[in-house]
């Protein structure tokens, strides 16, 4: 923790800027001192320990400072690694062994979804998942795969939100038993 850099949120710069005051005064001094720069050890010199610690986690929780980018996104990446050794299991995905295997084209259909939204919303992030995705070619690797894709968009600032939307998406495509261009409707059971 004593590395990480923090800098101010908006909300921090506002606490300068108007007349309102929200915070106390030594959360002030510490916000003061959070530049985007200034490691925490260095802002050690000025307050003790403990109480930095604790008025830093406030500041932060509040949303007065920040992790700037690169940092959120290295300790975004080692919480996921962290989870992953725990594998969320969707439950549409858990179709018993006895069910037919995945065709072909669904497969395909799967993965082009999954491939374009690590591009889109996982950048340099989502390449390892990405070259998952690409060489999956059966339905057990393809749960994985999707399974580790969605963790990766859940902790993705941009992905977020779209995340529970696409999983709908593949979720049809997974459901939809018809093959090629074969749109007609059959009438439930």
């Amino acid at each position: 923790m004593t590395t990480m850099v923090y800098e101010k949120s908006a909300l921090g710069f506002n606490e300068f800027i108007t007349d309102k005051r929200t915070l106390g005064v030594r959360e002030r001094q510490v916000l003061l001192l959070v530049n985007g720069v200034r490691k925490l050890d260095d802002l050690e010199k000025f307050f003790k320990k403990e109480l930095l610690v604790d008025t830093i986690r406030k500041l932060e929780s509040e949303g007065y400072i920040q992790l700037p980018i690169e940092q959120q996104q290295q300790k975004n990446q080692q919480q996921a690694e962290h989870t992953n050794a725990f594998p969320v299991t969707l439950s549409f995905l858990d179709t018993p062994d006895t069910a037919e295997p995945i065709c072909p084209a669904k497969l395909a259909a799967v993965k082009t979804i999954l491939i374009e939204a690590a591009d889109d919303y996982l950048g340099i992030m989502g390449r390892g998942i990405k070259a998952k995705i690409e060489a999956c070619d059966n339905e057990d690797n393809l749960r994985q795969c999707v399974s580790s894709w969605h963790m990766a968009m859940r902790e993705s600032k941009l992905g977020r939100e779209s995340a529970s939307f696409l999983m709908e998406q593949i979720h049809q495509t997974l459901e939809n038993k018809i093959v090629d261009g074969d749109r007609s409707h059959h009438p439930a059971h």
